[in-house]
């Protein structure tokens, strides 16, 4: 017993050598296990690397490195940013104030409205919207023309001024950017867009006249529209036809840009240039009603209706005219008063010394004695 012991004795004895040789091997340091901890990823930003570049020299011990900047994530982030709006397109500058009050001559410019082959408005069988617009706007120039005015024509045959490649929002606010550009190069006094409707529901019918009554000169334009609305109206009703008076109408119904409640040839849309003088949107008669279709159908009603627009463009450059301050009378000179000259009186001669000859008397004449005046002074006797 006392030998298992002694031997066990020496066992510990080793053992407890063994582990103080190998802590003094360590330098006496334990060894300690480490701990978890959850740490943020961080990726450094580095720029692309280039294989013909020149590497850079590490700093010397004297300069402290710059630190690089990091990146809390790696790559693109998944949300990535709506792109910039593209630049505005290019195009003349914003035009000058166009005097509205003045004396004539005035300029006219007409709108047929839609046109080109992707462009065509509504339809109707046997008959397509941009070429009746066209037809009524060849109707009118020369009855205008014959009255005194100047005419432009924003298109006269079956084009756009832009290159329209499909009837998309873009497009025609691009084309009636063109058009209206051409209004305020012109420097016009209204613009008449000249149209007819269509709707989904056939049985709307008649005449409505949309305009702007939000512009500074939103008064002229209800002038307008409305002398356009009477005049139309009583023209296609003097044919015959009891055409349907719709009235007229604020133009945000027309629609245009979504963002403003008004359309793009009347209204001031962001980024677009706007016309600069009053005008009307004229939808003389519905295409989709076959009422209406029959008239339009007609050459003598397109006249008709073309002689309605020039009676309600007079109406208007009449009131215009009454609107025209009243010219200033130049006061006419008083008359300077000139002085009358006093008679001067010739002296009598002096007598002479040496007698004058004698001569024979003449017999004397007797002098009349003044007549009485019976005409009066012109004054009413006291």
């Amino acid at each position: 017993m006392r030998r298992h012991i002694g031997w066990i004795g020496a066992a510990l004895a080793v053992l407890t050598v063994v582990a103080v040789i190998g802590a003094c091997s360590r330098g006496g340091e334990p060894d300690p296990s480490p701990s978890p901890v959850t740490t943020k990823r961080f990726v450094r930003a580095r720029p692309a690397r280039d294989p013909t570049a020149t590497p850079t020299p590490s700093p010397s011990a004297t300069q402290e490195p710059r630190p690089e900047p990091v990146l809390e994530f790696e790559g693109p982030s998944e949300e990535q940013a709506p792109l910039p709006p593209p630049p505005p397109a290019f195009g003349p500058p914003p035009p000058a104030p166009i005097e509205i009050l003045h004396p004539p001559p005035y300029t006219v410019v007409i709108d047929p409205g839609h046109g080109g082959p992707r462009y065509s408005g509504a339809a109707a069988p046997g008959i397509i919207e941009k070429d009746a617009n066209l037809d009524v706007a060849l109707r009118l120039a020369p009855l205008l023309t014959a009255a005194g005015y100047r005419v432009v024509l924003t298109r006269s045959g079956d084009y756009t001024l832009t290159q329209f490649d499909a009837d998309t929002a873009i497009e025609r606010r691009d084309e009636i950017q063109a058009r209206v550009d051409l209004a305020n190069q012109e420097r016009a006094d209204i613009l008449i867009s000249v149209h007819f409707n269509g709707s989904s529901v056939s049985s709307l019918r008649g005449l409505e006249v949309y305009y702007n009554p939000d512009r500074s000169f939103g008064y002229f334009n209800y002038v307008l529209a409305n002398s356009a609305r009477h005049s139309i109206v009583t023209s296609i009703r003097g044919a015959g036809y009891d055409v349907v008076d719709r009235g007229i109408k604020n133009d945000a119904l027309v629609g245009g840009d979504p963002n403003n409640p008004h359309s793009w040839i009347l209204g001031t849309n962001n980024g677009f240039r706007p016309s600069m003088m009053p005008g009307v949107i004229v939808e003389a008669l519905f295409m989709s009603n076959y009422l209406d279709v029959e008239q339009i159908k007609r050459p003598e009603m397109r006249q008709v209706i073309a002689e309605g627009y020039r009676s309600g463009i007079d109406a208007y450059f009449a009131w215009l005219q009454s609107q025209l301050p009243a010219p200033t009378a130049t006061p006419t000179p008083t008359p300077t008063s000139t002085p009358t000259a006093s008679p001067s009186v010739t002296p009598a001669p002096l007598p002479s010394d040496t007698p004058s000859p004698s001569a024979a008397p003449s017999p004397a004449t007797p002098t009349p004695s003044p007549a009485t005046s019976t005409t009066g002074t012109g004054r009413k006797p006291n």
